[in-house]
């Protein structure tokens, strides 16, 4: 019985660290099972997914700046300039009238010019009597050189404003050109290519984010094996209470108190070992639950890691096998952006020397007006001149031979009053037309002009965002965890806790074996007492173990030892417990 009793101490020494272990590894599991449940469901923006979420958005938002409505503006723009240099173009078709007119003025004065230096001559030879006439043809000379003189100057300026209006033509080009490369460069760069990569890692991402939210319900699932702590504790302080009630055998007292002492030995190491299998099955009850669901989170925490890899495969492949690399495509974006505000600004540039060029046609067309109204005297003096010289020759007899001459020479100075005449409506009307086509292209240049520097400023930022976005991106990227390292060591604290669970277990199974055979050898003790006195049975004398029962706070064990020893188990409330409910005792 001395062996017995070492044994004893070393199992109750043993199921007292069981106890111990298990209520330290229920309590930290307790513990971490809702931190990884805060952690997966934890919507901080510092954390790796939803900081990258952020940035991705922050890099689509960016870029979004494309739909602003400066494709609508730019094209716009290029159909009012088009319909400018439309309404331009066909008012330089008037000049080709003004140019006929000018041309039939100088003709004219070129013959008045000729026919006058006749009758100059004839009125020479007229001597004393032609010598008035003489100046009037020589005044009439000089004026038709002055005509001469101002119709080509005129067709002079008009050459250069046809010249300006070509230079006009080819700015237009010029700016039409960029315009094309403006909207082909920034559609290729963003519509084509970054948007969709974008988009992608983005769906991608919340992928990722829902495969790793899945591992909620099996964490919540694991949860409940820790609800079996309460009743596992309380099961072992159990065994604890009755194995401290088994003393060792006195072999110096009577036969009876012997047998008495062992039998109620025997039933309490019988309890014990009841108890002992019980806690077993709910520590592995428990270990089952853990496992199953733990196994679970494993799988999906694989899963994850697969959906991380691939992710980083896809939108972190500097190679771009697949076209989606997204700082690769992100730096090319920040080119062609770059590139779109250099053209925006030579854009803009452009449209001031088209306006200064169109300011410079107006110029021309107003200092064609001051140079023609110098026509206008010169005409009425032709006129005054004409009326002289019909008198001087109506007059003097010794003229009647210039007198056709003269009417010739009245009839082109009429002529040549009704072309300027003409040729000055259709100069006015001309310049009127020039002035208002101008004048509207001048004031929307100016609205124009103030939106394309909004456009450029807003691009500006925009790209600059971009480019600072892309740098925080690559680096994102490459530190891309779906959970804390916090949540990595949980996982592995939860690890060694299943094969701490495991091992106990296993120790709770060979403590119940132990008690097995401490139950054995307390039966052979007995049998060999029982021998002695020549009885079979023995019936326990004192109530030892009805009282110990009382102590006990499950019912179940209650029943358990009331059927071990042989007596019932009185309680009022015992009918309506269920087996392995716990009866609290205070």
């Amino acid at each position: 019985m001395g062996r017995l009793m070492k044994d004893l101490i070393t199992i109750r020494n043993d199921i007292q660290q069981c106890s111990d272990k298990t209520e330290i590894l229920y309590t930290r599991l307790g513990e971490i099972f809702p931190s990884l449940l805060s952690i997966v469901a934890d919507t901080d923006p510092s954390s790796s997914l939803a900081s990258l979420r952020e940035v991705l958005t922050s890099i689509r938002n960016g870029l979004n700046v494309s739909g602003d409505g400066s494709d609508d503006f730019l094209g716009g723009f290029n159909e009012r300039n088009t319909a400018l240099f439309g309404k331009l173009a066909d008012k330089m078709t008037a000049l080709d009238s003004i140019h006929a007119r000018l041309e039939d003025i100088r003709n004219n004065s070129e013959e008045l010019e000729l026919i006058s230096l006749n009758a100059m001559v004839i009125s020479i030879k007229s001597g004393d009597k032609g010598r008035a006439f003489s100046c009037i043809t020589e005044n009439l000379k000089r004026l038709s050189a002055s005509m001469i003189s101002l119709s080509n100057e005129l067709m002079l300026e008009e050459k250069k404003l046809l010249e300006k209006n070509t230079i006009l033509e080819k700015s237009f080009a010029a700016s039409r050109s960029r315009y094309d490369g403006i909207t082909h460069s920034h559609a290729v760069s963003l519509q084509e290519t970054v948007l969709p990569a974008l988009d992608s890692a983005g769906e991608d991402l919340a992928a990722l984010e829902g495969k790793a939210g899945q591992t909620i319900s099996p964490i919540r699932q694991a949860m409940t094996g820790i609800q079996l702590q309460d009743i596992i504790r309380q099961s072992i302080d159990q065994v604890l209470l009755a194995s401290k009630e088994i003393v060792p055998l006195d072999q110096q007292i009577s036969t009876e108190d012997q047998l008495d002492r062992i039998v109620v030995d025997i039933q309490l190491l019988e309890i014990c070992e009841k108890i002992i299998d019980e806690v077993h099955a709910n520590v592995m009850k428990s270990v089952s639950v853990f496992s199953e669901n733990w196994d679970l989170v494993h799988h999906i925490l694989d899963e994850v890691e697969q959906q991380r890899r691939k992710f980083l495969s896809s939108y972190l492949d500097y190679s771009n096998r697949n076209g989606t690399s997204l700082p690769l495509l992100l730096d090319r974006a920040s080119e062609s952006f770059s590139e779109f505000v250099s053209r925006i600004t030579v854009f803009q540039r452009e449209q001031k020397g088209m306006v200064q060029d169109t300011a410079s046609i107006l110029g021309e067309v107003k200092y064609l007006r001051t140079l023609f109204e110098t026509i206008r005297p010169i005409i009425a003096r032709l006129q005054h001149v004409r009326i002289t010289q019909q008198i001087e020759v109506a007059k003097n007899e010794a003229l009647h031979s210039v007198r056709g001459t003269v009417d010739h020479m009245s009839d082109l100075i009429y002529r040549t009053e009704s072309s300027v005449e003409e040729t000055r409506k259709e100069l006015e009307q001309f310049i009127t037309d020039i002035e208002s086509i101008t004048g509207v292209y001048g004031e929307g240049a100016k609205r124009d002009d103030r939106e394309l520097s909004r456009i450029r400023e807003e691009k500006s930022r925009s790209f600059k965002i971009v480019q600072d976005s892309n740098e925080i991106l690559s680096s994102k990227l490459s530190d891309l965890r779906v959970y804390p390292d916090s949540f990595q060591v949980m996982c592995k604290e939860v690890d060694d806790a299943l094969v701490s669970m495991q091992t106990i277990a296993d120790t709770l199974a060979s403590l119940k074996e132990s008690v097995a055979e401490n139950v054995r050898e307390s039966c052979s003790w007995r049998d060999s007492i029982l021998a002695k006195t020549g009885s079979e049975t023995w019936t326990i004398q004192n109530d030892r173990l009805r009282e110990l029962v009382e102590r006990f706070t499950i019912t179940a064990h209650k029943e358990a030892a009331g059927q071990i020893g042989g007596f019932s188990v009185e309680d009022s409330t015992l009918d309506s417990i269920k087996s392995g409910e716990v009866t609290l005792f205070f």
